[in-house]
């Protein structure tokens, strides 16, 4: 019922084009919206590795302390 387009006479519809996402990225687009994610990923980074959580540093990782057994 919600959602459905009538069309009694069988044309064909723009309405399957319209409902589709657009192809544009905003990410892409705009640098204010890239930095600011940057700033968001760094920020997370850096409260793992407050709390101990973060990455090894190279040569350091569970394959390197298996290899070296």
């Amino acid at each position: 019922m919600f959602g459905h387009i009538l069309n009694p006479t069988g044309k064909r519809s723009p309405h399957k084009i319209l409902r589709k996402k657009l192809i544009g990225d905003i990410k892409n687009d705009d640098p204010l919206v890239v930095a600011r994610e940057e700033n968001e990923r760094l920020a997370k980074f850096e409260m793992l590795k407050h709390r101990g959580k973060g990455p090894p540093k190279k040569g350091q990782g569970r394959h390197a302390v298996k290899r070296n057994k």
